[in-house]
């Protein structure tokens, strides 16, 4: 039985072989070599058919390459997981078409995903750079204007407080639900968080000095996100801050844009003031 070489891988197999068993490329053995002599063992070299072997070859994973490729490229590799999955799999797709040709092909595709996958890494870094300051700076913004509106909010608190103060018969402060109740303050500062921060208002019925007053705190909601310094006021009108982990600031806190020693003692004018009266 004569042995025949493959035109498309070059292996030696039968010459009466409908097919390669390597490539699986259809055979077309010639006439002369068909019947053979018996006893020969020359090898004969089969002549391709007209317009050359055209295997079923794989092209799967070089699709695949260029599909992510153009993915990364177009949403700029935002997962950058897949930036990495893209060129691993180009350059594996590239290495089996170079390795075994007659059972992987794409490599047109494989090439394409190749470069798409690098371009979409080059141009991810810029972004990455813009990310990593534009988004510490929007939090930032966020924080100091949630923390501005916690100021103005006990403000708006003080300012009703001394008119419940004045309008009630005994003098004395009311609780947020009070203040409520006379339209002195808005409903958002009972129900829950107004501007990342939630307010609590507890009435004292002696400072120490025979005189009434009460304790205003503002607590950020979602500590550090919403807000860092949580907030104090209390009948004196002085508004103290500290970043306390998201628990409440004191009357041992200094005051909010004050630098230097503080006391949390009582003001002696409000004193004064109340022994005049």
């Amino acid at each position: 039985m004569k042995s025949a070489k493959c035109p498309q891988c070059g292996f030696v197999g039968w010459a009466d072989a409908e097919s390669c068993k390597k490539c699986g490329a259809e055979l077309a053995p010639q006439p002369d070599y068909a019947s053979g002599e018996s006893g020969s063992s020359e090898t004969v070299y089969y002549a391709p058919p007209p317009g050359g072997f055209r295997p079923d070859l794989n092209e799967k994973m070089a699709v695949a390459a260029m599909v992510l490729g153009i993915l990364n490229f177009l949403f700029l590799g935002i997962f950058g997981i897949t930036i990495i999955a893209g060129i691993v799999i180009s350059v594996i797709a590239m290495n089996q078409i170079k390795r075994y040709p007659h059972l992987y092909g794409g490599k047109s595709f494989a090439l394409t995903g190749l470069i798409m996958n690098i371009a979409s890494g080059v141009l991810l870094i810029p972004v990455i750079v813009i990310l990593s300051i534009a988004v510490p700076n929007l939090y930032a913004s966020r924080r100091a204007a949630n923390e501005g509106s916690a100021i103005n909010a006990l403000r708006t608190i003080h300012g009703a407080e001394a008119t419940y103060q004045a309008t009630e018969g005994r003098g004395a402060f009311g609780t947020l639900e009070d203040l409520q109740r006379r339209n002195l303050i808005s409903d958002d500062f009972v129900s829950g968080t107004r501007r990342g921060y939630r307010f609590k208002v507890e009435i004292v019925t002696d400072t120490g000095d025979g005189l009434p007053g009460f304790m205003a705190v503002a607590v950020p909601a979602n500590y550090p996100s919403s807000g860092k310094r949580s907030f104090f006021l209390d009948e004196t009108g002085v508004i103290r801050a500290a970043d306390s982990q998201g628990m409440e600031a004191t009357k041992y806190d200094p005051p909010v844009n004050f630098e230097g020693d503080h006391s949390s003692n009582r003001s002696a004018s409000r004193r004064s003031r109340a022994l005049e009266d």
